[in-house]
């Protein structure tokens, strides 16, 4: 883990949840920002608003930064992307890979498992070794060698994370679109807030990955547990990974989350 990642992580302000005093949402419009909460955790903006509460010179040049959205143009060019192909198909043979490598980990003998996890954490993947493609799955994702096998080295680790705190066993995440998803929320919700759409086009735009939301998962949880990981697939560190657990198990147990007042369904 480099130091300007733990600088970077240590610099957002993202200890509890921040709400907005007074939101003013449709049905529809809170559905999406609720969808678009695990983002919203991790950087401490509002989580129950289509507004932020972010700085807007200081969105404006993260979003221009980060994603290259500068006006309405790159905006839907992006949205687009995220609709079309995003990286929930690039990364689904790893996540694959680390479920089997989770399940044999977990369907060894107790005894067995505590040893290897203390002595020999590469037991399981001896195991898998024939489906463990590193340079294929590198190609995949565009991702480097190293930065897969760290990915795979720490999978008792944070997939242990998506059980507990988040209470998700891994084997029911069957899709990653929620990383997408969660994206694509939350750079709509941008783009309004530094005036590349109109309001009244947000949930057009935020809902274009919607449906296969409420297809993939059967509640908030296994967003937000399919969104940490595709965020930890695309960018692997240990400041990371307590970053987003830590925020999203907040979202699970903060009486005041929209987990808690919006029904997935």
């Amino acid at each position: 883990m480099g130091l300007m990642d733990q600088v970077g992580h240590a610099l957002l302000d993202n200890d509890e949840l921040h709400f907005a005093d007074d939101p003013r949402c449709s049905p529809e419009e809170r559905w999406l920002v609720t969808l678009s909460a695990p983002l919203s955790a991790f950087n401490g903006n509002f989580v129950n608003a289509v507004e932020t509460g972010q700085d807007p010179e200081a969105l404006r040049d993260g979003i221009a930064s980060l994603w290259g959205v500068k006006d309405r143009k790159s905006f839907e060019q992006t949205a687009r992307w995220l609709v079309e192909e995003g990286h929930r198909d690039k990364y689904r043979e790893v996540w694959q890979a680390l479920q089997k490598l989770d399940a044999a980990h977990r369907s060894a003998p107790l005894l067995l498992r505590s040893v290897a996890s203390l002595v020999f954490p590469g037991l399981f993947m001896l195991k898998l070794r024939n489906e463990l493609n590193y340079q294929a799955f590198a190609n995949q994702t565009g991702k480097s060698v190293p930065e897969i096998a760290a990915l795979m080295t720490a999978y008792d680790d944070w997939l242990g994370d998506l059980r507990d705190p988040l209470g998700v066993p891994p084997a029911e995440i069957t899709d990653l679109v929620a990383w997408d998803a969660v994206r694509l929320a939350s750079l709509s919700r941008w783009a309004v807030e530094l005036g590349y759409i109109e309001r009244g086009e947000f949930a057009h735009f935020a809902g274009g990955l919607a449906g296969r939301v409420r297809t993939a998962y059967a509640n908030w949880p296994q967003v937000s547990a399919a969104y940490v990981a595709g965020g930890l697939i695309w960018k692997y560190s240990d400041a990371r990974q307590e970053a987003l657990v830590r925020t999203n198990a907040m979202l699970l147990r903060d009486a005041r989350s929209p987990y808690k007042s919006v029904p997935f369904r």
